[in-house]
């Protein structure tokens, strides 16, 4: 069988585009995860919180349907992916947000209404016709239509109340809203105003959980995370015994046979993925799909050099996600710069460290010693984000405490940081990985030693300078021009997006290349209004499932 852009292997990304039968069928339940999804069902506050692809929407969806079929709690999920698309409007009119609120609730009850039809629930006119007002108004958030939408005037009390109602009429003790995509693109404010709703989504019948992000979430000062709602952690953790096993089942299941077999033909290669994936199990469904269409030429490419190719190009994916901060959070571009030396110093670092070491066992992070500041801090968690880190407990030596930092698997591996010389095997880089050095020396260092002495002043907020005399803000929330009194106002982010190079989106340079190629693509825009992908399929080696891939990362690219 020949893997064209024909018949490509359809690994199923993303959990929001698959069924409920391929939900289930290709998710393996282990005790922890089974306690995640415990929690998700329990009453009370929670966030779910992980970098992208680390399967927080499996989690949300799979407890939607326990629930149903539990016939304790009435489940209600949400998805509020495309919260990005109201962020010109807010440019533009400081009044949108007041829209924004509305928009929050309004999902809420048009989820609910979805919940009620599959119930076939009889509802009083009143109630229906309230959620068929919130309906018109998300959908029209949905089709970009914002100024079509009806005039509403949902509060918080009615959402509750509405809730509480329905809850009875089907027999349901509990409402457990699940809200999935809850604040990432939006803008800070947005942000804020969430966690306000979402702090008080809660009564004696009624509790929310919600899926987060790490390093680019704001809170509002009210809102103590930790105190007002616990969390839960989604990342798989690779040094756990049962990762692997796990890992192999769920590739079991997402693959077909033949598909399998030739992958467990290959000695070594999928605990050499699995490993390389850093535990975002998105990551491996990428790498497993390119390492199968290039072993249809089994006699051009060893295992390693298959195995190597996935990697070195989803650890180029990874970066990409990181970088595009830039666009994503233009104040934050400097500290972007920061984030991405630091990385480059860390491994390094690593590189250095395993290569004056004899034997197997090899080092995978970096102990950053205290105090480190709140700006480094906030690059860390912006790395933990896109997947590129890994922050540990602390640890101490002595008089001195370190950060521990463990670095994605795939840049260590691409970089040749782990040092297992010429040529080295995928069982020698999965042995270097699994196996831990008892030794108590460390790779430790201070920041200054990484990224200079002068780092601190590098990390500074990148705020839009004044579009008349040119004069840079003094703060962030400033309104007007310091120097002259004009207006201040930012660039649409959602709007910058949509026109950012496809050369920016964390695809493989060879897509790249022949997208570019076939001259229809050029922005991100381009793909998303693609009808029925016509360009994109005018593009060489690209068939109807690789476009649909595409048109994928780029939507994930915009509202992720």
């Amino acid at each position: 069988m020949s893997a064209t852009s024909d018949d490509l292997i359809d690994l199923g990304y993303r959990a929001e585009d698959m069924s409920r039968q391929e939900l289930e069928r290709c998710t393996i339940l282990t005790a922890r995860e089974e306690g995640l999804l415990r929690k998700l069902k329990s009453p009370g506050q929670r966030l779910l919180i992980g970098p992208r692809g680390s399967g927080k929407s499996t989690y949300l969806r799979l407890a939607r349907y326990q629930l149903q079929d539990e016939g304790v709690a009435l489940p209600i999920y949400v998805n509020y992916a495309k919260s990005l698309s109201l962020e010109p409007e807010l440019r533009r009119d400081p009044s949108a947000l007041a829209f924004f609120r509305q928009w929050v609730l309004a999902l809420i009850l048009r989820g609910l209404s979805q919940a009620t039809a599959t119930l076939e629930l009889e509802l009083a006119d009143t109630q229906t016709s309230r959620m068929r007002l919130a309906t018109q108004v998300a959908d029209a958030v949905e089709r970009r239509r914002v100024d079509q939408a009806p005039p509403s005037d949902f509060t918080l009390t009615e959402v509750l109340e509405t809730l509480e109602v329905v809850s009875e009429v089907a027999r349901r003790r509990r409402v457990v809203l699940l809200l999935d995509d809850a604040a990432h693109a939006f803008s800070p404010e947005q942000q804020r105003e969430f966690f306000e709703i979402f702090g008080n989504l809660r009564s004696r019948v009624v509790s929310a959980k919600a899926a987060v992000y790490p390093g680019v979430t704001t809170y509002t000062p009210r809102f103590q995370v930790g105190h007002d709602v616990q969390v839960s952690d989604v990342w798989l953790d690779p040094s756990d015994p049962d990762f692997i096993p796990m890992m192999s089942e769920v590739c079991e299941k997402r693959l077909d046979p033949d598909s399998f077999s030739r992958l467990r033909s290959r000695r070594g290669a999928l605990e050499y993925l699995a490993l390389a994936s850093f535990g975002l199990p998105r990551n491996l469904l990428s790498m497993l799909s390119q390492f199968l269409e290039e072993d249809d030429d089994a006699s051009l490419k060893n295992t390693t050099q298959l195995c190597d190719s996935a990697v070195r190009d989803s650890a180029a994916a990874t970066i990409k996600v990181f970088l595009s901060l830039e666009e994503k959070l233009p104040r934050y571009k400097n500290f972007v710069a920061v984030g991405s030396d630091l990385v480059g110093a860390c491994i390094d670092a690593i590189t250095e460290y395993n290569s004056r070491r004899a034997g197997s066992a090899k080092v995978v992070s970096v102990l950053l010693q205290e105090p480190i500041p709140s700006e480094i801090d906030r690059i860390l968690g912006l790395l933990e984000y896109a997947g590129v880190v890994r922050r540990s407990s602390n640890l101490s030596m002595g008089p001195k405490s370190f950060r521990q930092v463990a670095i994605h698997y795939s840049l260590l591996l691409s970089n040749g940081a782990l040092a297992l010389g010429r040529n080295p095997s995928v069982e020698q880089a999965v042995q270097g990985i699994t196996q831990r050095d008892s030794s108590p020396a460390r790779v430790r260092r201070t920041l200054t030693s990484l990224l200079g002495k002068d780092f601190l002043s590098r990390c500074k907020l990148d705020m839009a300078a004044c579009q008349r005399c040119g004069t840079p803000r003094e703060i962030p929330e400033a309104r007007f021009c310091s120097h002259c009194g004009a207006p201040l106002t930012d660039a649409s982010i959602y709007e910058e997006l949509l026109a950012t190079s496809i050369e920016k989106l964390p695809i493989s340079q060879k897509q790249l290349d022949r997208i570019i190629a076939a001259g229809e693509v050029r922005t991100v825009q381009d793909i998303l209004t693609d009808e029925e992908n016509v360009k994109l399929l005018a593009a060489e080696y690209i068939g109807p499932k690789r476009a649909a891939q595409i048109k994928a990362v780029a939507d994930e690219f915009i509202y992720e």
